[in-house]
């Protein structure tokens, strides 16, 4: 971890998360061997898919189904607040993730929010795929 990066309010971020979802069962590690925080949620009863939420020097890090966020620098705090939204927004199920498959294998993965009658893209992931086969399977990740 980054000297300027404060361990504490990292901590306090995600037990902030924790308690705003008691009915969720969420595992925080504060000594991983490979990361500075790792907080696991698992699927669920009253979570549709899991999440792993991680910090690693500055940055803060969220992963569901095939999609990646990561969020630098955490101190600042727009940064900061902006994770807390998006990891809020999925658990409460107000944003979703919108997947793309091809030949079985993820090649895009959308972060959206709602937007006037429809879905906003606000991040994404995206990986190098064959063009074929054509066929596109789409699968999308909402917490109901």
């Amino acid at each position: 971890m980054t000297a300027d990066v404060d361990r504490l309010a990292m901590i306090r971020l995600f037990e902030e998360i924790r308690a705003a979802f008691p009915q969720l069962s969420m595992r925080l590690n504060e000594q991983h061997e490979h990361v500075d925080l790792y907080m696991e949620i698992p699927q669920q009863p009253g979570l549709a898919f899991a999440i792993n939420l991680n910090l690693q020097a500055d940055e803060l890090h969220l992963s569901a189904g095939a999609y990646w966020l990561r969020w630098f620098p955490c101190t600042r705090p727009e940064i900061v607040e902006g994770y807390r939204d998006v990891v809020h927004g999925l658990i409460s199920g107000v944003y979703r993730i919108r997947e793309q498959h091809r030949g079985g294998r993820a090649f895009k993965a959308e972060l959206q929010k709602p937007s006037a009658g429809g879905w906003e893209t606000i991040d994404m992931s995206h990986w190098w795929a064959w063009p074929f086969p054509r066929h596109i399977v789409e699968r999308v990740l909402q917490n109901s």
